[in-house]
């Protein structure tokens, strides 16, 4: 059964990667597990079906992924199992292609409320090959938007911005940690 959420973020709202608590469909059993984690290969995660890579890693234990599924687009019969990004940062990012076109520069604009969401930006590039191999550069995020520099072509960009900072490495006593099985919170 699909549920329809109007935007993404009412999705994300009602689906929290590390919110669900329900037994779901138990996913494909792979090869044996690393013995640390146990042999019994893979199963579903709390909530959804369980495919993982190859190694055969359990995703119930405390060093699994935090997946969450979505409706296959093409086979109504199958699942998406997507997994949430980990790192030490609240982070956000945004991507898309440009091109110069006068030999010089280009400006990508970001949407208008990025610079009251997030800070400390990293900007990444990669040329789409020609023909010729390329050299491109960039200013800062100023404004919303960020100038990129070369010969004409075409690129990839991707901008990583930080959202907020948290504490990575909490005092057990200091926090309280809330909800049940691999998928806990502060």
């Amino acid at each position: 059964m699909s549920i329809y959420y109007g935007t993404y973020n009412q999705y994300l709202g009602a689906r929290r990667c590390c919110n669900l608590r329900t037994q779901g469909l138990q996913g494909p059993t792979g090869p044996q597990g690393e013995s640390a984690v146990g042999p019994q290969g893979n199963t579903g995660p709390t909530g959804i079906g369980g495919a993982t890579g190859p190694t055969g890693r359990n995703c119930i234990g405390p060093t699994g992924p935090k997946t969450f599924i979505i409706d296959h687009p093409n086979d109504s019969t199958k699942y998406l199992v997507h997994v949430c990004l980990e790192g030490p940062e609240a982070g956000v990012y945004y991507r898309g292609k440009g091109e110069i076109t006068n030999n010089k520069s280009v400006t990508i604009t970001l949407p208008e409320y990025v610079h009251n969401l997030a800070s400390d930006f990293t900007i990444q590039l990669t040329g789409i090959y020609d023909d010729k191999i390329k050299v491109y550069n960039c200013s800062e995020v100023e404004n919303n938007s960020f100038h990129v520099y070369g010969e004409n072509g075409e690129f990839y960009w991707l901008v990583h911005g930080k959202r907020h900072d948290i504490n990575v490495e909490p005092d057990k006593e200091s926090v309280t940690v809330k909800g049940t099985g691999p998928y806990l919170y502060i």
